[in-house]
């Protein structure tokens, strides 16, 4: 088997679209069609349809790209082996919370511990990160959620991230001595985008007890989120991570809203089955330890 060959074929079958294989490979749109074409050769059979306006994998692509993950893995696994400074690369996928409150000491260690591992730290949402994960655009992610009970993945609860509804200390319910679901109908909520766990998890119980909120605004950004309510657009519940410095500041206060039913926890998760390289041990090590001693 040919590595360049199996990489190209890979990218072709998740994205099932050759152009935009071509432009994330780096090659020409007529590199990846001849590729493909020799590897077909090589096999004898289709690997590729057409579909609409799209391709689709066939029977026989579909047996090939089991190959190929198995194949790519060994590959990887082989370099590392060879590399007594385990160089190569690790992917990590995460939200934006976690990227920019949590996570950076972590790279900051991991870079001294793997100097030749080229570690990538890549921010989306939580549907987005278990498809990548699944599809193989990474190697391990970290996000927020109740549960996640894949089969295809191996999932590690690290620790469960306080959920704070924050507001300006002017806020009207800034001296409430308590904050409760209904008050989500008559003050305004700035509200993160639908396929956030938070979100996702607030919104549920409103449903629950039959309450329609009052949406100022909905953005895919903490940071914009955080700016949208520092200048008097409503509250917004956020991981304690994200809030802690302006908590402490006071430019923001926390309301006194206690909800049983709003526990998230930081899940570590990976491909189950697949090879775990030097670096992945050392990162999923080094999140364990953190947790046991936070």
């Amino acid at each position: 088997m040919d590595e360049t060959l199996m990489r190209t074929f890979r990218e072709t079958a998740r994205l099932l679209n050759i152009t935009r294989a071509a432009e994330a490979l780096g090659y020409a749109q007529s590199s990846v069609t001849a590729q493909i074409r020799k590897l077909e050769a090589e096999y004898g059979v289709p690997l590729f349809e057409r579909s609409g306006r799209g391709i689709r994998l066939t029977p026989g692509g579909r047996q090939l790209l089991a190959f190929a993950d198995r194949f790519l893995d060994l590959a990887e696994e082989s370099k590392q082996a060879v590399s007594a400074e385990s160089a190569g690369s690790l992917r990590i996928g995460t939200i934006e919370s976690m990227a920019a409150f949590v996570l950076p000491p972590y790279v900051r260690r991991m870079k001294e511990s793997f100097p030749q591992t080229e570690l990538l730290l890549q921010t989306s949402g939580e549907d987005e990160l278990l498809q990548g994960i699944l599809q193989g655009e990474y190697d391990a992610a970290l996000f927020l959620e109740r549960k996640c009970s894949d089969p295809d993945l191996v999932t590690i609860p690290l620790w469960e991230e306080p959920l704070v509804l924050v507001a300006r200390p002017d806020h009207p319910l800034a001296d409430a001595p308590e904050v409760v679901p209904g008050d989500f109908a008559g003050h305004a909520w700035v509200a993160p985008e639908r396929s956030c766990a938070y979100r996702g998890a607030l919104a549920g119980l409103l449903a629950d007890c039959g309450i329609r909120p009052q949406i100022s605004c909905e953005l895919g950004s903490v940071e914009a989120i955080k700016r949208c309510v520092l200048h008097g657009l409503g509250m917004a519940l956020l991981p304690r991570c994200a809030v802690e410095a302006e908590l402490a500041g006071g430019q923001l206060r926390a309301l006194p809203f206690s909800q049983p039913e709003l526990r998230l926890y930081v899940l570590l998760v990976y491909p189950a089955g697949r090879w775990v390289s030097r670096a992945l041990e050392g990162f999923i090590a080094m999140m364990r330890e953190s947790a046991a001693t936070s």
